[in-house]
């Protein structure tokens, strides 16, 4: 148990540390699979959606499943310090949207950029977590609720009267 606790941190510090603030502006990967739930073909559908919507809106969407959350106490900790860390969101629009999901714990969250949360604020995440992800999530079906979410969070963002200038 000790050992895969091991290889959990130590794929997640290779992980954050590949991915920086530096090739976040340029990203071509939206959906780091830690716990490895998903299939090939469920996350390049993942990040299709979530590169479609940067294209239309600039906003950058990340998914991010882990098995723990490391040096922090809890997933809300976890999800802001991931956008902060990875440059989540344009720099001048703090307009970046995370998506925490763990399997192991049993918990999602969805965290906003400053800019971001004037339109998605924590009420509506919440609700988009309730109502599209875990209906889906107690059927065992980790992608239906994560696309299901997803897809709901960029139709909203995408709105006109909820797109940043």
């Amino acid at each position: 148990m000790r050992q895969a606790t091991i290889f959990i941190l130590l794929t997640i510090l290779l992980i954050n540390c590949s991915m920086t603030a530096e090739n976040a502006a340029d990203r071509s990967t939206y959906v780091l699979d830690n716990e490895q739930i998903l299939t090939a073909t469920q996350v390049d559908s993942l990040n299709s959606l979530f590169k479609n919507h940067e294209t239309e809106t600039t906003n950058q969407i990340v998914l991010v499943t882990t098995a723990d959350y490391g040096k922090y106490d809890n997933i809300i900790e976890f999800a802001t310090e991931f956008g902060n860390l990875h440059g989540i969101g344009q720099r001048n629009k703090d307009n970046g949207v995370v998506i925490v999901f763990s399997q192991a714990k049993r918990e999602v969250r969805i965290a906003t950029g400053y800019g971001t949360e004037n339109f998605l604020r924590d009420e509506l995440a919440k609700r988009i977590i309730d109502e599209f992800m875990i209906p889906k999530f107690r059927e065992n079906d980790y992608f239906g609720g994560l696309y299901a979410g997803s897809k709901e969070i960029v139709e909203f963002l995408e709105r006109p009267e909820n797109r940043m200038d």
